[in-house]
């Protein structure tokens, strides 16, 4: 074909919109659409509220309790509510954990609760939930004996949970035994003390609770668990022993250590007065099998000196621990523990 006769083709010199821009621009147009439209028929579904529903499972509160902490103004429209306020003033009410409010078409609020679980009382006039939170409801609210029964835990701001699994802690060491707690404090100094189901006080001092556990089923139990009802406290807060505060002191006199052959040896020294003795044991493990194993022959007597043979040594080698020093916090006397010597 010759050049005159070429064909010439139309050039367009339009721009063109990339595809992936298309598909955006409809989708605005079409948010932009139902905006306008929403706002047109708003007043025709923003109905005024007509019913409140509150749903959840009620112990401790009462559905007029929640209406009252709602605290809707009247003449409220259903999408002029303001669901975050709402939640909050629901969720300030103490037994309430967690709250969620939502809006059913055509003129109703839903608040649905879920009660505090409570598992322990706090302090003087708290309770903990079951997730360690510490609030404080009515005082009437901790009358009940179901709220009565339940451990009594204290502590500084901020260690409830530490308490609380502390206390968890220990009653599954020792919740079937002599030393069952019913309370744990943790004072400003950082010290532990556990209450027991017999009203005995136990001074664990600032160091890991736990770690008293053996002592306490080992030699605590062999020496006193004859005497625990006439026990005030028993303090922990030793390296090789404890001493015991009795409820009755009664005279101070002088408590005699008995040999397996029932031969009397040197006695311990008078406390002057004081309702505290002490008992010593190099061993918790060794007490129950030490073969000249001493006896408390006097729980009145506010004084009491025993040792246990350390653990792997011979009974011929066993010797009562040098004296514990008491504690400055500790004000009672404390005789030192005699020497213990096998006759043979």
């Amino acid at each position: 074909m010759s050049a005159a006769g070429a064909m010439t083709m139309p050039v367009n010199d339009a721009p063109t919109l990339p595809r992936v821009v298309m598909p955006l621009l409809l989708t605005a147009a079409a948010l932009i659409a139902a905006l306008f439209v929403g706002r047109a028929v708003q007043p025709v579904l923003n109905l005024p509220l007509n019913s409140l529903r509150i749903d959840g499972a009620l112990t401790h509160l009462s559905s007029a309790q929640i209406v009252a902490a709602a605290a809707l103004p009247p003449q409220l429209h259903l999408f002029d509510a303001d669901l975050r306020s709402l939640r909050a003033r629901v969720e300030a009410l103490p037994w309430v954990a967690h709250a969620r409010v939502s809006r059913v078409w055509p003129d109703t609020l839903e608040i649905r609760v879920w009660e505090r679980v409570p598992a322990a009382r706090w302090g003087d006039a708290g309770l903990l939930d079951t997730e360690g939170v510490a609030f404080a409801p009515d005082a009437i609210d901790l009358q009940p004996p179901a709220i009565q029964k339940l451990p009594k835990l204290s502590g500084p701001a901020q260690r409830e949970l530490d308490v609380m699994n502390t206390y968890r802690a220990l009653n599954q060491k020792l919740g079937a035994s002599e030393f069952a707690p019913t309370g744990l404090v943790l004072d400003a100094r950082g010290e532990w003390r556990m209450t027991t189901a017999r009203g005995i006080e136990l001074r664990f001092g600032d160091g890991d609770p736990l770690a008293h556990v053996p002592l306490l089923l080992g030699t605590v139990s062999h020496n006193l668990s004859a005497y625990l009802e006439q026990i005030a406290y028993i303090d922990l807060r030793y390296s090789n022993g404890f001493s015991v505060g009795w409820i009755n002191g009664g005279d101070c006199d002088p408590l005699r250590r008995t040999s397996a052959k029932n031969k009397a040896v040197a006695p311990t020294q008078s406390c002057g007065g004081s309702a505290t003795g002490m008992l010593s044991s190099a061993s918790a493990d060794s007490a129950a099998t030490a073969a000249d194993e001493p006896a408390i022959a006097n729980p009145k007597s506010a004084v009491s000196a025993i040792s246990a043979a350390p653990s792997g040594a011979s009974a011929a080698k066993a010797a009562a621990p040098a004296p514990v020093a008491i504690p400055k916090t500790h004000s009672p006397q404390i005789a030192p523990a005699a020497a213990k010597e096998k006759h043979k």
